[in-house]
């Protein structure tokens, strides 16, 4: 039998998302096919004790990455502690499965890491992580290649300190969603019905970054659609969320019994061909590689599925949105590691 290839799990971090990254780890690292693969955990809060103590990585959810962006050191000392680990001439990786969630290791990040040590990993790479984290910036993309996409406008916090506010209700009207840029699992997101309450809204997810999406509350059903591949891609059945308190935050992603997911999606035949092209067009115009999950609304007035935004490393439980549509999709959770990983080894590094 040929020897094993080396695969360094990536878990944890200092982001908002630790907790879910940790359990997006554990799971690939329970279910990973050990006649294939040697698999070692590698939790990026815990290799050097200076990010385990940087505040994001201990305190609650709110205002974790504020914290982050506090403690530079904390995270370039951690990074440096993560490099001499992974090139350690005894446990050095053939490739690294990224489990990452968030700042630092979903945004391009880890992925630049690794591409500087030469060493091969899962997932999307430098450019298109950065750019599906950045909402803004996906959403420009979008537009250019004429995805349809909910209307949208955007402060920054220099705007913002300076008394510029957009005119919500004139640019994509009420109501609306207001979103930290470049942050996960609907952490620091608020809906908001008039123009009394965008201030409080923006001051909110402002505390979670330095700019803040403001876009079109599309009332619909939201489904998403996962990928698998870099350029002949599988296009996997959608899936329908059903959150049962009628609003997929945080709570009702990650608590048993709060949302309802229905694969495949009973959708119209059009209504789910339209769907999985737009999906397919912003995996292409982004950039991803190896997997995505893509989340859209349908609109309950019957216009086109439209575009939220791109996930490059959705979470990887067997009971999480890709597992989920891959395993109806005939692809066990074990086959799913797999594949992804068989995909980043055919990049090599990058």
């Amino acid at each position: 039998m040929s020897e094993r290839i080396r695969v360094a799990i990536l878990m944890g971090g200092a982001s908002s998302e630790r907790e879910v990254s940790l359990v997006s780890g554990r799971a690939v690292m329970e279910a990973i096919d050990t006649a294939r693969y040697n698999a070692r955990p590698v939790d990026l809060g815990a290799v050097g004790s200076s990010v385990y103590s940087c505040p994001a990585a201990v305190s609650g959810v709110r205002g974790r990455a504020a914290a982050v962006r506090e403690a530079p050191e904390s995270i370039y000392n951690g990074a440096a502690v993560l490099a001499a680990e992974l090139t350690d001439k005894q446990s050095l990786p053939d490739i690294v499965f990224i489990a990452l969630h968030g700042r630092y290791g979903e945004d391009g990040t880890v992925q630049g890491m690794l591409e500087l040590l030469g060493i091969p990993y899962t997932g999307s790479g430098v450019l298109a992580s950065a750019l599906a984290m950045d909402k803004i910036a996906t959403k420009r993309v979008l537009e250019s290649c004429e995805v349809p996409t909910p209307a949208w406008t955007s402060v920054t916090a220099w705007e913002y300190a300076r008394g510029i506010v957009p005119d919500v209700a004139d640019e994509c009207g009420f109501p609306a969603i207001v979103k930290p840029n470049r942050e996960g699992s609907t952490i620091g997101v608020t809906v908001v019905h008039s123009a009394d309450g965008v201030r409080a809204a923006v001051e909110e997810a402002l505390r979670h970054d330095t700019s803040v999406l403001i876009e079109k509350f599309v009332r619909g059903r939201e489904i998403t659609v996962g990928i698998l591949g870099a350029h002949d891609l599988q296009m996997l059945p959608i899936v329908e969320i059903r959150p049962r308190t009628g609003f997929y935050d945080y709570e009702a992603k990650y608590t048993a019994g709060l949302t309802e997911k229905i694969v495949p999606a009973p959708l119209d035949e059009p209504v789910a061909a339209r769907a999985l092209r737009a999906a397919e067009l912003t995996h292409r115009a982004i950039g991803c590689s190896g997997m995505s999950r893509v989340d859209l609304i349908v609109p309950e007035n019957g216009e086109a599925p439209t575009v939220l935004e791109v996930n490059t490393i959705p979470g990887m439980t067997p009971t999480s949105l890709l597992p989920r549509a891959a395993q109806a999709a005939g692809i066990p959770f074990t086959d799913l590691i797999s594949r992804i990983i068989e995909c980043g080894v055919e990049e090599g590094a990058r």
